[in-house]
């Protein structure tokens, strides 16, 4: 009988600490550069649902003006964050989302407050609601004329 025959080979399964650590390295130097790139979606997609939410009260404040045949308006609270009209609801959009308003006649309850008046024939004040999250911008249009509302590369055209 050889010696060798008598002696178990041992055999080691698993990973060693350093290629674990080689590892957690790559996985935290990847996790570092993902962040920011998974956060601007959300943040995309919190801006464009702030824009739709008051889009939607604008249209609805316009359809309530024309079928029930009086002027109704929609007022935004850039402070507060909110907006409400005769027929919304007051609603709020995120803290960390800025509102500029630029609008034609004045529609105030407060100072940090403004408007838009929507008349019977479906017509409006008009202006524009600007929002913003770091750096990222989406515009609202109301014209005055149609009372329309549109977003972004839509305020341009008639």
């Amino acid at each position: 009988m050889s010696v060798r025959a008598n002696q178990r080979e041992t055999s080691l399964e698993g990973f060693t600490l350093v290629e674990m650590l080689v590892v957690l390295s790559i996985l935290t130097f990847a996790a570092v550069f993902a962040m920011p790139q998974l956060s601007r979606g959300s943040e995309r997609m919190r801006l464009d649902t702030a824009a739709h939410e008051i889009a939607a009260a604008l249209r609805a404040t316009r359809a309530a003006a024309m079928t029930g045949s009086r002027q109704m308006a929609l007022t935004i609270d850039v402070e507060r964050r909110t907006f409400r009209s005769g027929v919304v609801q007051p609603r709020s959009f995120a803290s960390d989302i800025d509102a500029k308003l630029t609008y034609a006649a004045p529609v105030r309850s407060e100072p940090s407050d403004g408007g838009f008046q929507f008349f019977p024939d479906g017509s409006s004040t008009g202006g524009e609601v600007l929002l913003s999250l770091h750096g990222r911008q989406t515009k609202l249009c109301i014209d005055w004329l149609t009372g329309i509302v549109r977003m972004d590369a839509a305020c341009g055209r008639s």
